[in-house]
């Protein structure tokens, strides 16, 4: 049987609309709890497509005005033909600029931390004293100790001296060396024919002749781009320039975050990390180089940020303190003015900053990079506490916990989950006495550098020493546990049942409360048994229909509606609508720089977890996260609805990601509904094009009819 989009049976099922698109945004209050009932996912092997549109129709009728406009263009000859670029031609992927003030500036050259300085002023040479997880002891740094986790597992310990090695022999290249390129197909330049020939010509310039020019330039220009990529080893480093900047190449977003993660926890690796860590114990990295976690965040931005944002008292910012086994909140009401935020401090109150991504572009665009890598929304809070301080209570968190020190010192303590109820839970608990907590399993002071990692239910605490401390908490993984899932599953699942089954429909035996219920649990009867026999047979019947690829997609709306936008650089800017196309010249005093999608532009998502597509209350949707607020839920869900029809070629360019594709090669049956879904993805700001499209209509003096 043919393999067909999933969409396609979604369509024959229903009658489409005639509007390929229709574009909504519910209410900003809505609520989780106000979910959309579920749908079983159809399978994208499950039957041929059915049925075919008239392909005269569509051609005529059912495009968008960009795609119309250049269909009817090219039919007429009045303008030049569409660019076919070269196979032979390289194009970068998707393109980052790094920034020099970045946490993700040189993220292999801190990986061997060659050349930074230590607190003493000597250079660290690739050698790091490294790893000692969570033991408790005087001397950390040089004996470690472990104690039992809550599953009575051994919290994981290193020999110093292997890691040594094992980091010396970390290459500050490997990770960019081995991304691999993009896979173009070879595209050929169209002919000219006698008439477009004919019409190219205008105001006494021959426009055939040029495009020839502007080609040879562009093959001039690439000639010079590989010349500019630099060797290392055996490898290539591939390198894109736009005007005077040369931009690193980034093939895929997946791999990005993959590098920031490993970059965070080194020199420990992930598998060994996800294996033996990951919601089981503790992990203590101590580096001794204190620029190590250098341009994440700074006490001199959160005084910037007092001073130029409306920062307001217990939304953006909590002043707290902890003193005689006691927490208390001391927030005044309206805007944190920086004077009294720093008299608070003086007077020993510790700052929590509840929402810096909104403030801070470096902390923004980590936690952007980490939802990839995650596949959930991740959050971070920023600490400030003043020397010989605490600010809060012990107490465990719902959230998988990074603590990333970046300025000065603090002492930790980790404490057991008292009871197996505690151990990975659902929600944050209230505050304990320090009688309540036990001994601790760990007693460290983390300095600038260093990185603490624990569970979700690891209770914990943590004072200011004899200098203040600042540190970051990254968290993840809040309310996405396989229960979550579950409980987004199950009573769709039981409503589909019901709908679909008339055995779940018949009614109960007349006398089901005389053997049913606590006062008749003890009891060995024959209508109990049997009750309990039907109930599991209805089970088993309804997970053989379970609608678990619509749960899942429910999750993936959940995170479309929690996570940060992307952040872009310059060049990926220049090659998507964020910054590429129309814009105002005060010279000319008219609109400049017009450029349109032809069938060969090449197209891919601007990041793999931009947007989900998924079916709802009978329609097929698009939910995205490139319009939402970096305030976590500032707003209401983004989406658009597509057609069934359409679904099949959003459905093609996430499966192609990080592959670029041709708008001609998109699974529809004419260009003009291809350019119609590409122009709308693409104006949404979710399609970056391989290089900046083409301008047309700027040579003053030759314009067109139709700039008229």
């Amino acid at each position: 049987m043919k393999k067909v989009s999933a969409f396609s049976v979604f369509n024959a099922k229903r009658k489409v609309k005639d509007e390929p698109f229709i574009q909504r945004r519910p209410p900003s209050g809505l609520e989780e709890k106000q979910a959309l009932p579920l749908q079983r996912a159809q399978s994208s092997q499950s039957m041929e497509r059915s049925g075919k549109k008239d392909k005269l129709d569509k051609e005529t009728t059912g495009s968008g005005s960009r795609g119309k406009r250049i269909l009817n263009a090219l039919r007429a000859s009045s303008i030049r033909e569409s660019i076919r670029f070269s196979g032979k031609k390289s194009r970068p992927s998707s393109l980052t600029l790094i920034d020099s003030s970045s946490p993700f500036n040189g993220y292999d050259d801190r990986l061997s931390l060659e050349g930074v300085k230590n607190g003493s002023g000597d250079k660290v040479k690739g050698k790091k004293r490294i790893l000692e997880a969570a033991g408790q002891s005087p001397k950390l740094d040089s004996t470690p100790v472990t104690r039992k986790s809550p599953r009575g597992q051994r919290i994981l310990k290193e020999d110093t001296p292997q890691l040594r090695q094992r980091s010396a022999q970390t290459s500050t290249t490997s990770l960019k060396q081995k991304m691999p390129s993009p896979k173009i197909p070879a595209l050929n330049f169209n002919s000219v024919s006698p008439e477009a020939e004919s019409s190219s010509k205008s105001n006494g310039v021959d426009r055939t002749k040029l495009k020839k020019r502007k080609s040879n330039e562009m093959s001039e220009s690439e000639g010079s781009r590989k010349k500019r990529r630099t060797e290392k080893g055996s490898k290539t480093l591939r390198t894109w320039r736009n005007g005077g900047t040369e931009y690193p190449y980034m093939y895929d977003s997946t791999l990005e975050a993959a590098k920031l993660f490993e970059c965070i926890i080194h020199p420990v690796k992930t598998d060994r990390f996800f294996t033996e860590l990951w919601e089981k114990k503790p992990l203590l990295v101590k580096r001794h180089t204190p620029d190590y976690n250098k341009g994440w965040f700074s006490t001199a931005e959160f005084d910037k940020i007092l001073r130029q944002e409306n920062i307001q008292w217990g939304v953006n910012l909590d002043a707290t303190s902890f003193v005689n086994d006691k927490r208390d909140t001391h927030n005044l009401s309206g805007r944190a003015h920086a004077p009294v935020v720093w008299d608070m401090y003086q007077a020993g109150c510790s700052m929590r900053l509840l929402n810096p991504q909104t403030y801070s572009r470096n902390v923004w665009k980590v936690l952007s990079v980490l939802q990839e890598y995650f596949g959930c929304c991740v959050g971070a809070n920023i600490y400030l506490t003043p020397p010989g301080t605490q600010g809060f209570a012990p107490h465990y968190d719902d959230i998988e916990a990074f603590i990333i020190q970046l300025e000065g010192k603090k002492h930790w303590k980790l404490y057991n989950p008292r009871t197996d109820e505690e151990v990975l839970p659902q929600y944050s608990s209230e505050n304990f006495s320090q009688s309540e907590v036990g001994e601790p399993i760990l007693d460290v002071t983390l300095e600038a550098g260093d990185l603490l990692y624990f569970p979700r239910g690891t209770i914990h605490q943590g004072n200011a020493t004899d200098e203040h401390s600042l540190h970051i908490t990254v968290s993840c993984y809040q309310m996405n546990s396989w229960g979550d899932l579950l409980k987004k599953l199950l009573p769709a699942a039981i409503d589909l049942a019901v709908s679909e089954n008339v055995e779940f429909r018949t009614g109960l035996p007349r006398d089901y409360l005389n053997y049913m219920g606590i006062v008749h649990s003890e009891k060995d009867l024959p209508e109990r048994q049997g009750f309990m026999d039907k109930v599991q047979s209805l089970i088993r019947t309804m997970m053989e229909t379970l609608p678990l690829d619509s749960a899942c997609d429910q999750m993936g709306r959940r995170l479309m509606h929690d996570a940060m936008p992307p952040v872009l650089s310059e060049a990926e800017k220049s090659c998507s609508v964020h910054s590429a196309g129309e814009r105002w010249d005060v010279g000319f005093n008219r609109v400049v720089g017009v450029s349109e999608l032809t069938p060969t532009t090449l197209v891919k998502l601007i990041r793999r977890g931009a947007l989900r597509l998924l079916t709802e209350e009978d329609e097929v949707r698009v939910y995205y996260s490139v319009e939402n607020a970096r305030v976590y839920r500032g707003a209401g869900p983004n989406y658009m609805q597509v057609s069934a029809e359409m679904a099949p070629a959003v459905e093609c360019l996430i499966n192609a990601y990080p592959e670029y594709t041709a708008v001609e090669s998109l699974p529809l049956e004419n260009v003009p509904d291809q350019l119609n879904i590409v122009s709308m993805l693409y104006e949404k700001g979710l399609l970056i094009t391989s290089e900046p499209l083409e301008i047309t209509y700027d040579e003053p003096g030759n314009e067109t009819e139709d700039d008229d």
